[in-house]
Parts: structure tokens; C-alpha cells; sequence
């Protein structure tokens, strides 16, 4: 018979081990190397177990304790590849989604930016050297004044102008029409920009009432008048004759805020051409020069026509033969006429070499003007232009009595081109006072037909006036008003190549003469249209540009960005 073995009192009865739950998690190791127990009673077992984690955790901690931190929260039938293969295709969807959230930011970016250059046209940077997508200062002054609904309507389909597609044959770069007519629109409101196909629409220049529109022309226009722009004034090509290298120049910017200044004045002073007697110069490039400044020109011919009776200056250009009497009382009448309420003015330019006019000339000293058959040399080389002793700079605004334009009070590189003397008779009588309104500096000296080595070596250096002005006021009506007679010793002064050359003064200082000879003082009506260089340095520049662009930018700076931020992720990501 066996005895049954007792609990001493007061000791605590044995915990019998209970199975596990259901899906809860055994040590990995246990799992897998503990040997199958079934057939031990269930006490025995359960002390084998604790026997056994007891030796184990004695013979080999640091194995149990680098296991638990490798295979964490391990479950029952799964393995360390099974887990490792989750944890790379969750990091792998993570990649994915944060590369498609890049790539959408910077398409959308990409999307915004040019919506934005579309409705912003200025926020475009214009890296050309010459900044010919950019308006000027004065341009600006211009385009804001608008008060009238505007239309520039650029001639051509949209896409030809905007991708360079017409001209491009001649070099011009005529997407500035379509970048500056925008940076206008998007100043002021009053203005808009149309497109028009002539080959789609060819009844659109008769409609206008111009029978030379083509493609590439700017028609600018209010419900007062429209100005047409041709290709040649908004673009030109100058070759250098000594080098035969051609150069091209952009006129687009001011040429615009020209035609919308003239669109935009209330009105145009006239300025009539006079001709029939064989005039030495042309006078294209000076009438551009003063359509630009919203004046309105017209020809006629003093032999056989009135003077048109809204002129209020008249231009003799360098006459190669002499006036009649009658037209001589033509000029008169136009000084005296008692109906045009405005200053009035008569211009005559004159050449070294042209035939002695008896009769202008008798005309010219009633008002105190004399010009003798002479030019006018400089001797200081520091003081011509184009190494030419007979292209000389001149002082402007010499009398203080006399100012043209309040805002300028000199004029720099103003050049008289083989300019004759002018001599004034008197100072006052009679009611006209005369005045100097340009001198050669007193380093200049006269040569002549009779001059000869000896006499040019030892000739007397002085200063010589180039420009004068013959004035009397005439009251109408409680209202005075100036007559005036101005004589310009140099015709080339307004010849093509001087005054519209960005490096002479003459294009500025002749706007403001016209605007004193017909009382349209406002400095601020009209503008000059300068040409400005396009090709050659604009390309240096512009390869600079790309580099800086191409090279620092788009290969160094955003790669590196990119990268930096691939290093940052992965630092972050790696001790998931």
C-alpha cells in the first residue's frame, strides 16, 4: 500500500502550468527546438519546461538576448523571411508613394509657373544684354498714361510670332512684339493685343483704309486714328563698310510706346515739309524721329501749293536753288497768319557747299541771321566724332534766356556734322531777339573755299554758333504767341545714322527743338525711338546666361538638392 505524499502545512501547493492561448506567442527559440512532450504527466512537463529555460537562460544569455531584439513579437508560424519580406514591401510602398508625390508637386509646379508667366508676362526674366524684353523708363511713363481704350493688333498668326517663324531669315528676333505687347496689356488694362492672319482675313487692310499692310506689321489704334508699324520700325540692319560685318537693331519697345503715345494725344502739331527746290537731304529719318514723337508730317510743294493751314512749323531741308518772292510771302503770311491760335516756327538747315540763295538769304537777315559759305573745324580730336575733325560736338542750351525742355538742361554728344557758321546780325530790333542755341566749342576754326595749308595752321580758334534762333511774339486775342525762326548750320546733323544713333545726343535734342518751335513743351508726350543692338552681344551674353542656368543650376544646384534629400530620407528611413 502506498503512501500518499503530503503537503507540509504552510506550504503552498505547486502551480500546475496552464496551455497556452489561443494565438499567443512562444519565445522563437522554444518554438522551435522544444522537444514535443505528450506523453509526460502534465506536472512533469511543466517542470522539464522550467528546468530546461532555467539551463538555457544560464548557458546562454546574450544569444537569447541579440534573438529577442532580431526576431521581436515573432508569432507562431511565421518565419524571419516572411517578416522581412513585409517590412521591405511596406518601406518599398512608402518609396513609391513619396516618388509620386514629388513628381506630381513638381509637375504641378511646373503647371502653376507657366500659367502664371502666362497671365504675369513680367515676372519672366529677361536675360537678353541689351534688356530688348524689357520697356524702357520712358516707355513706361507712356503706357501708363493710357487713358483710352488701346488695340495693338500684331499682323501674323500667334504661333508663327511667338516661335521666331517670321523675319527669321533677316535675324530679327520678332517674338519681342508678341513679349512686349504682352508686359504692355498686363500694365494697363485699357489696352489689348490682337492677332490677325492676312492670308484668314484679306479684307482686313482695306477695311482699315491701308493698302501697304503685310505680315509682321503693327497697327496701333484708338477711336482717334491708328499708327501702322512696319518691319523698319521696329527692326533694322546696319553694316559696318569697313569690316562688312552686319549688325541688327530693335526699335520694338519704344516704337510701340510711340504709337501708342500718338494714338493717345489729343492732338498731333503738324509739321510740313517744303518742297521743289532740289533739297540736298532726305528727310525720311528726321519725320520718323518726330512721328515718333507725336507729331503728324506732311510734303508739300511751295512752288505750286499753300502751306497746309494747320501747320505750325515748316521746314526748308538744305534748298539747292533759291526762293521766289512769292514763296518768300508764303513764309511771311505763315508767320503773321492771325487764325492758328499756337507758336509758329520756320526751319531752315543749311550745307557748307551749297549755291549762294540771294534772296533766303535777304529773308534770313530781316530776322538778324546771317550764314556765311564755310565750315566749322575742330581742332581738339577729343571734341569730333568718327575721327573727323569736321564732325564736331557741340555745347546746346548756351542761352540762358532760351530752354527747350525744363528736365534737360544739356544735351550729351549732340554732333554737327560739316556744319556752316551762323552769324547774329543783332541782338535785338525791331521786336525779334536772337539767340544761340548751339555753339561749337573755342577750339574750332573756319575753313573756307580760299583757305590754304598756311592759313588753317594759323587760323583763329573760337567758338561758332550752329544753331540760332530769330524770335517776336504775336498777340491774338489777349494771347501771346511766339514767332519763330530757327537756322541749323548742319543738315547732316538729321541724316540717317546720326539722329537716330543711340551714341549721339542729336535724336533727343531735335525732339525737344520741335516741341519749343511749336509750344508742345511736354516732355512727356511722345518718346524716342532708339535703335538698340541685338545680335552679337546679346549672343555672349546670352551663353553666359546658359551656362550660369544650364550648368550651375540645372547640373550642380538641383542634383545636389535632390540629393541631399535621397541622403536625408535614408538616414531617417534606415532604423525603421
Amino acid at each position: 500500500m502506498s503512501e500518499e505524499k503530503k503537503t507540509p502545512q504552510g506550504a503552498e501547493k505547486p502551480i500546475e502550468p496552464s496551455a497556452p492561448a489561443e494565438g499567443a506567442q512562444l519565445p522563437a527559440q522554444e518554438a522551435e527546438t522544444a522537444p514535443k512532450a505528450e506523453w509526460l504527466p502534465e506536472e512533469q512537463t511543466a517542470e522539464a519546461a522550467v528546468a530546461e529555460d532555467a539551463a538555457e537562460n544560464e548557458a546562454e544569455p546574450e544569444e537569447d538576448s541579440l534573438s529577442a531584439e532580431r526576431e521581436p513579437n515573432k508569432s507562431p508560424g511565421h518565419t524571419f523571411g516572411s517578416v522581412l519580406s513585409s517590412q521591405k514591401l511596406r518601406r518599398r510602398g512608402i518609396s513609391t508613394v513619396f516618388t509620386a508625390v514629388f513628381l506630381a508637386a513638381v509637375i504641378l509646379l511646373n503647371v502653376v509657373v507657366s500659367m502664371l508667366s502666362s497671365r504675369f508676362p513680367s515676372i519672366n526674366l529677361d536675360l537678353s544684354a541689351q534688356k530688348t524684353n524689357s520697356l524702357t523708363q520712358d516707355a513706361l511713363k507712356v503706357v501708363d498714361a493710357v487713358k483710352l481704350p488701346t488695340t495693338i493688333t500684331i499682323l501674323g498668326p500667334e504661333a508663327d510670332v511667338r516661335d521666331n517663324v517670321l523675319y527669321s531669315g533677316y535675324g530679327f528676333n520678332y517674338s519681342q512684339v508678341a513679349v512686349l505687347s504682352d508686359k504692355i496689356k498686363e500694365r494697363n488694362s485699357n489696352i489689348t493685343v490682337k492677332y490677325v492672319d492676312l492670308d484668314k482675313n484679306p479684307t482686313y487692310a482695306s477695311e482699315l483704309g491701308e493698302t501697304n499692310l503685310t505680315a509682321g506689321c503693327v497697327v496701333v489704334s484708338t477711336e482717334k486714328r491708328h499708327r501702322v508699324l512696319q518691319i523698319t520700325d521696329l527692326f533694322s540692319q546696319q553694316t559696318d563698310y569697313t569690316t562688312g560685318a552686319a549688325s541688327t537693331y530693335s526699335m520694338v519697345g519704344t516704337a510701340l510706346a510711340s504709337a501708342i503715345s500718338q494714338v493717345n494725344s489729343e492732338k498731333l502739331p503738324v509739321i510740313a515739309f517744303a518742297t521743289g527746290h532740289e533739297e540736298i537731304y532726305d528727310t525720311t529719318a528726321l519725320q520718323s524721329v518726330l512721328k515718333n514723337a507725336s507729331f503728324e508730317t506732311v510734303s508739300f510743294n511751295i512752288l505750286t501749293q499753300e502751306i497746309p493751314a494747320n501747320a505750325q512749323m515748316v521746314m526748308l531741308a538744305s534748298p539747292a536753288t533759291d526762293y521766289t518772292p512769292q514763296e518768300l510771302k508764303k513764309l511771311d503770311a505763315f508767320l503773321e497768319n492771325s487764325k492758328l491760335a499756337a507758336d509758329r516756327s520756320l526751319l531752315i538747315t543749311f550745307y557748307p557747299s551749297q549755291e549762294a540763295l540771294p534772296n533766303l538769304s535777304s529773308f534770313l537777315k530781316e530776322w538778324g541771321i546771317e550764314v556765311p559759305r564755310a565750315v566749322v573745324v575742330e581742332r581738339d580730336q577729343s571734341r569730333v566724332a568718327q575721327s573727323d575733325a569736321s564732325f564736331i560736338l557741340t555745347k546746346t542750351n548756351v542761352d540762358s534766356t532760351i530752354t527747350l525742355n525744363s528736365d534737360s538742361t544739356q544735351y550729351d554728344n549732340v554732333v554737327m556734322p560739316q556744319s556752316s557758321p551762323i552769324n547774329l546780325l543783332f541782338t535785338s530790333r525791331g521786336g525779334v531777339t536772337t539767340h544761340a542755341l548751339a555753339q561749337s566749342y573755342d577750339t574750332s576754326y573756319l575753313v573756307d573755299s580760299g583757305s590754304t595749308e598756311e592759313s588753317v595752321k594759323n587760323a583763329k580758334q573760337q567758338a561758332y554758333t550752329t544753331v540760332a534762333l530769330a524770335q517776336k511774339n504775336l498777340s491774338l486775342d489777349g494771347t501771346v504767341y511766339k514767332q519763330n525762326v530757327i537756322v541749323a548750320g548742319s543738315s547732316p546733323m538729321f541724316a540717317e545714322g546720326v539722329i537716330n544713333a543711340s551714341a549721339y545726343g542729336n535724336g533727343k535734342y531735335v525732339t525737344d527743338l520741335a516741341r519749343y518751335a511749336t509750344g508742345e513743351t511736354d516732355s512727356n508726350t511722345g518718346i524716342l525711338v532708339m535703335p538698340v543692338q541685338t545680335n552679337q552681344v546679346d549672343i555672349n551674353l546670352s551663353q553666359a546666361a546658359s551656362v550660369i542656368l544650364g550648368f550651375g543650376v540645372f547640373t550642380v544646384l538641383i542634383p545636389l538638392c535632390v540629393l541631399a534629400a535621397g541622403f536625408v530620407v535614408f538616414l531617417k528611413r534606415r532604423h525603421l
